[in-house]
């Protein structure tokens, strides 16, 4: 399985360079290089304005005259700024100078605003993200509430970390729970890695969606890069540590090589160009909401059996439902921000996956807190090597 792990990376990472190419531009002609706009991205609040520098700088003494286009996203180059900002006037320019543009923010969106010109001979990309939301406020509590549910959620992977350091044993721990739980957790590290940071990618899903967010926050690529790396340490654990006689079922394990193999075909066929990188990535999210269905039943089956919650920790499911309560919250708040709902839809997985982590650890916490509450602890001597004290292996 770690085999097929690092195949199934190594083709992501080396088919990230075949993906797919900017749409051609506009038939416009480009500005001269001379041309800067500056900042290259602002954010607006509805109802307010802000201003960009327009600059032409120039070792001959002439005017330019500077029109402006709109992108929708990879490179659909229009006149009309579709309603989020106001149209913006022809600006005149001598060598070296310098003028402020007031930008209006009309609607909740976001807009490419790029300069042309007359001068057909040079090229240059001076362009300006513009960003409108409802509130700088919704927005500031938007990526207050993301940071929140990564810290918390970050911290809740530990105390199973250090119970198994402690016990020096992972009995109780199902092992096809840890093994999904590393599958899931890679599956979608390749898709929030490959949608924040691989820009023709963004351009992709920003022409499917052409007013749209990126789905995908800074703390959700930081709690996926985290967390695949924790549930590998736990796999680890797994190995070193006292286990019972527990193992993998062989249903996780056709579970997990088949997971495995169906995000390996569908990265080759990205790399050959039979599918667009964003489908790629929209899979292997699919991989990760599958896994996400299936990863808790053989622990709480396995919890169903021994009638106990013992050597499965508590901290992770509670951080873990914590987590996906404010997920959705943090999807929700930006989506009314922007006006922007298809960007949900963007990142489904991300969505139902929060509804399943509360479904199923709300089961595991009424297992630990009420049906197994007095249940007698195992002995110790039952944790060191008696495989009858616990059922070793339980199939989905």
């Amino acid at each position: 399985m770690l085999f097929a792990l690092v195949a199934l990376l190594t083709s992501y990472v080396v088919g990230c360079a075949h993906v797919i190419p900017p749409r051609p531009s506009s038939s416009w002609s480009v500005v001269p290089e001379e041309v800067a706009l500056n900042p290259r991205k602002i954010e607006i609040e509805l109802g307010s304005s802000d201003t960009v520098r327009l600059s032409f700088r120039s070792d001959f003494e002439r005017n330019v005259t500077i029109g402006f286009l709109y992108d929708h996203g990879a490179n659909d180059l229009r006149s009309d700024p579709g309603g989020v900002i106001a149209p913006l006037d022809n600006v005149t320019l001598t060598a070296n100078e310098t003028k402020a543009l007031v930008i209006n923010a009309t609607k909740p969106g976001h807009i490419v605003v790029v300069c042309t010109s007359s001068e057909t001979t040079v090229r240059s990309s001076a362009r300006t993200l513009v960003s409108v939301e409802h509130s700088y406020a919704l927005g500031i509590v938007a990526k207050v509430v993301g940071w929140t549910y990564f810290t918390i959620c970050t911290i809740g992977y530990y105390p199973q970390v250090i119970t198994n350091f402690r016990r020096k044993s992972v009995v109780g721990l199902n092992f096809d729970f840890v093994g999904l739980n590393i599958i899931g957790h890679v599956a979608y590290m390749i898709f929030s890695v490959g949608m924040f940071w691989v820009q023709r990618i963004q351009d992709e899903y920003k022409y499917r969606h052409p007013r749209g967010v990126i789905p995908v926050e800074e703390n959700d690529v930081f709690y996926t890069i985290h967390g695949s790396v924790i549930c590998i340490v736990i796999g680890i654990q797994c190995a070193c540590y006292e286990r019972g006689g527990q193992r993998m079922s062989w249903t996780g394990i056709g579970i997990s090589v088949a997971s495995c193999g169906f995000m390996l075909v569908t990265a080759i066929l990205g790399a050959v160009g039979t599918m667009e990188w964003l489908d790629v990535l929209t899979y292997a999210s699919y991989v990760k909401l599958f896994i996400t269905m299936v990863r808790c039943i053989p622990q709480i089956y396995m919890d169903f059996r021994r009638k106990s919650t013992r050597g499965f920790s508590m901290g992770y499911v509670i951080s873990d439902s914590i987590g996906g309560v404010l997920s959705p919250i943090q999807m929700i708040l930006i989506a009314y921000n922007h006006e922007d709902w298809s960007s949900i839809a963007g990142n489904l997985t991300k969505f139902i996956h929060a509804m399943l982590i509360i479904v199923f650890d709300g089961i595991l916490m009424i297992q630990h807190y009420v049906l197994y509450r007095h249940s007698p602890k195992e002995k110790q001597s039952q944790e060191k090597g008696d495989p009858n004290a616990v059922v070793i292996s339980t199939q989905l």
